[in-house]
């Protein structure tokens, strides 16, 4: 069972309806009122809310961060990816389900439609992930291990490449690849790239981790689709 801490990532667990729940366990002394939401969605979904005492919560939580709120849950199941894709990230080689899922949470609020991760990449505690990405992991479609689909152009973020995120276009439908702190982009993903595209950086400079690049350049994909 993936542990579940925190208000907003157990929320969001609940409203997503992708896992099956044990329970749900709150601290005892928290108040209805502040936790309105989570009573609704749980007794929709007949889930069990069980009021604990702090050192029950303590002893199943990884962090101090829970807030009075944990949830027990299945991990999530193999996710597809949703039709008509037409802004992905293809991550190759992450290492730290924290960076998983900071980068998970931002790929949301930029707009990525889809997540896609090696199977060999795979090995992750889903509530470290959910926490790490605010609630990300639980709406955002995480495929592992599964065909690239046809008709998304791939774009190889890295460093060096001769054309910059800024004098590439990156409206029409893609998805970018962005390799991991340790190794970069492997060989193999960079072979099938359609193409490569670096951030300018300032010369000297180390070079920016795999949660900031992605970010910079989730981003200028973005901008560019507003204007």
């Amino acid at each position: 069972m993936d542990v579940l801490e925190g208000r907003i990532c157990v929320l969001a667990a609940l409203q997503a309806k992708r896992r099956a729940f044990d329970s749900v366990q709150v601290r005892l002394g928290i108040k209805d009122e502040s936790i309105r939401d989570i009573l609704e969605a749980a007794a929709t979904l007949g889930v069990a809310v069980r009021r604990v005492r702090e050192e029950a919560l303590e002893a199943r939580a990884h962090a101090k961060s829970h807030g009075g709120v944990l949830a027990l849950a299945s991990p999530l199941p193999p996710a597809l990816p949703p039709p008509g894709v037409d802004f992905g990230l293809l991550l190759d080689g992450v290492d730290d389900a924290r960076n998983l899922g900071y980068v998970l949470r931002s790929a949301e609020a930029l707009g990525v439609h889809c997540v896609w991760l090696r199977k060999r990449s795979w090995d992750f505690d889903g509530g470290d992930v959910s926490r790490a990405s605010s609630g990300a992991y639980e709406r955002l479609p995480v495929v592992v291990g599964q065909a690239f689909p046809a008709g998304l152009k791939l774009l190889g973020c890295v460093a060096g490449a001769g054309k910059s995120i800024y004098d590439a276009d990156l409206r029409p439908p893609l998805a970018l690849a962005i390799g991991g702190e340790k190794r970069g982009l492997s060989a193999e993903v960079r072979g099938r790239c359609d193409g490569l595209v670096s951030i300018p950086t300032r010369a000297g400079a180390a070079s920016l981790s795999l949660t900031h690049a992605a970010a910079v350049v989730m981003a200028e994909v973005a901008r560019q689709r507003r204007r």
